[in-house]
Order: C-alpha cells, then structure tokens, then sequence
C-alpha cells in the first residue's frame, strides 16, 4: 500500500505542476451539484456512422489493412508508443448505447478544481507536511491511514460522476490514471475556456482479437472508445480515448 500510495503522490504532483486549475484557486469555493443532461441511444452494433467509421479507421491502422493516419485519431495526439503498437486481427463484437452530454464548462472547472485541490491536500499528508509543504521525504502509514487521507479526493470524484457522469467517465476522475499528466482531458479544458456550454458524445465499441498461436490461441475482448468535446471554441471532432503506454485499463 505505501508503494502504491507514494505511485499516486508522483502522479497528483506531476497532475498539478502542468494543470492551469493547479494555482491561485480559492480553497474553499463550493462545487456545482447541477445535473448535466444526458441522453443516451440505441446504435446498431454494424451501423456506419462517424463513431464506427472512426473506430474502423484506428483499428485498420493498428493492424496495417488501412493508412497509419488512422494513429491520429488518438485524442491528445499518438505517444511514441501508440505509433509502433500493433494488432494481427480484430472484429467489433458489440456497441453500447450512445451517449451525450450537455453542460456548462463554469461546472465542469469548478469540479476539476474541486478534485484537484483535494489532492494536493492529500499530497501534502502522503509526504508527511501539511498544506503547502516543501517537504518530499515519505513517511510509512498503514492501508487505513492512506484510505482515510484519499476518502475526501473519492468523495469528489463519487459528485463529479453523479452530476456530469459522461464527462468524469472520459477523464476517469474516480480512477488514479486521472491524475497523469497525459491525461487529453486537461488539455481539452484549457483550449475550451471557463464559460460556455460543451456537449460531449462517447460511444464504446467492444473489439475482440485472437491472440497466441495454435492450440493456444485464445479470443480477448476489449474496450475502445470514441469521444467528441464540443464547445464554443473547439470541436475535436471524432477521437479515440487513449488507453495506452500512460493507462493500463
């Protein structure tokens, strides 16, 4: 558990140093508890829209049947790593619903922030200072003593779900990847400004490969995930959620 813990504390550090919702916020603002509206839709698992067209376009580059372009429909951009990641084979097997979010980018800040600060928070006690401490050597606590430090950062990423559920399940606020500083999702928040309305759409497609050789080959199924983030600003238009070298989900 330390070790674990001590992963995390590198990883909210690193989160905090590159977000632009890291400084100068007030500490004690309290956090939205609108409800964005979500919709959500029935999609035939073979049929061809943007989603699929664009999940087919990824998936064919992976495996070299279409044009290595397809590398680029990685949100965030393709990691050195994504460029040389290969597939032998691979079919869709199933679709969920369509889903889409309406919001405001006002809430969608504040609740980052919101996660955000609780973090830190929690950074500080893991290395053993209080709030804004320089202190970086470690201290040793028990499973107990790190579940009570991180039940305030679980307790907003448990609202942020239940208010803007769509958008927290992209930026996995309720997951430790959330705080990588590869996550797209920070950069997508600083490109689209505080204010306005965004509309976030997410469809997840269920791949299945065969892997091994011979008698040994076995079928994995897998999730992929296409997302667009609309605002008034920026459209990033159809775009695979990356789960690669930064995220091992």
């Amino acid at each position: 558990m330390h070790s674990r813990c001590i992963l995390l504390a590198v990883s909210i550090a690193m989160a905090a140093a590159t977000s632009a919702h890291a400084k100068g916020k007030k500490a004690d603002a309290p956090l939205p508890t609108t409800m964005a509206a979500v919709t959500d839709t029935t999609v035939g698992v073979d049929e061809k829209d943007t989603s699929r067209k664009t999940a087919e376009e990824y998936l064919n580059a992976l495996s070299g049947a279409g044009s290595d372009q397809g590398r680029d429909h990685l949100l965030g951009g393709a990691t050195m790593t994504a460029r040389i990641f290969t597939l032998e084979n691979w079919k869709v097997v199933g679709r969920e619903k369509h889903r889409r979010e309406v919001g405001e980018l006002s809430d969608i800040n504040a609740l980052v922030d919101g996660l955000d600060r609780e973090g830190r928070t929690a950074l500080a006690k893991m290395m053993g200072g209080g709030p804004g401490a320089d202190d970086m050597s470690t201290h040793e606590f028990s499973a107990e003593e790190a579940k009570k430090i991180l039940e305030t950062t679980k307790q907003k990423a448990a609202l942020f779900n239940k208010t803007h559920p769509v958008f927290a399940y992209v930026a996995r606020v309720d997951k430790e990847v959330y705080w990588h500083p590869k996550n797209p999702f920070r950069d997508l928040l600083q490109q689209a400004g505080a204010n306005g309305k965004y509309t976030m759409d997410f469809d997840l497609f269920w791949i299945e490969t065969d892997e091994g050789l011979g008698e040994s080959k076995t079928a994995r199924k897998w999730p992929l995930r296409v997302v667009r983030f609309v605002t008034d600003k920026m459209d990033t238009g159809y775009k695979i959620l990356p789960a690669s070298d930064w995220n091992a989900e």
